[in-house]
């Protein structure tokens, strides 16, 4: 392929920054030149939002929101559709002895309002793990209990989980599967038999 450079040739990049010109009614910028910094209260950026503003986003009818994230409290009750696991939280966490810095992902789940247009998402915990997986896509009602403390020292936190009733008398079932014990062959032990014609011990 032949160099472009002292030739008189348009390349690449040129012929970006022309068309960039052309759409924006802009000069052509120098080569290596930096973009041009977005203006500022354009439409699609907007500086210091007032409540006024935020009120009428949140009162838009014909909007959906992506989820917000949630942190529950004791007491507080969570009430809509279960939409199911969302993406992990990233947490930092510094160790005060060492300075090191670990990150540690957190999972989530994602509630939606009964209209469709709201979606909370809240941190998951070991207890949250084992009793909202029956009640994806479905309804579900979940309120934060008391923190309680346990024997070696260790804080849970118990939460009370209950949704609709499956149809047509069915139940959900929250069991633990156990896996199957190992097969065991039978086998007696019996002494080796030597070969015939072998006298040696």
């Amino acid at each position: 392929m032949a160099d472009n450079k002292g030739t008189g040739t348009t390349s690449k990049s040129d012929s970006y920054n022309k068309a960039v010109a052309r759409a924006t009614g802009g000069d052509v910028a120098e080569p290596g030149a930096n973009a041009p910094a977005l203006p500022v209260n354009t439409t699609l950026v907007r500086k210091e939002v007032t409540k006024a503003d935020l009120d009428a986003i949140m009162s838009d009818q014909s909007l959906e929101f992506a989820p917000q994230i949630y942190s529950m409290e004791q007491g507080d009750l969570i009430e809509g559709v279960l939409e199911g696991n969302g993406p992990d939280a990233e947490f930092e966490r510094k160790d005060m002895t060492t300075g090191i810095v670990s990150t540690n992902l957190v999972q989530t789940w994602v509630i939606r309002s009964v209209d469709g247009r709201q979606r909370i998402s809240i941190l998951s915990s070991a207890q949250l793990d084992k009793k909202l997986p029956g009640f994806v896509g479905g309804m579900v009602k979940i309120v934060r209990g008391k923190d309680i403390n346990t024997s070696n020292g260790q804080r849970v936190t118990d939460y009370l989980v209950a949704g609709p009733k499956l149809p047509n008398g069915q139940s959900r079932s929250w069991s633990v599967q156990k896996p199957h014990a190992p097969h065991v062959i039978d086998a007696t032990s019996q002494p080796a038999a030597l070969p015939a014609g072998n006298t040696t011990h």
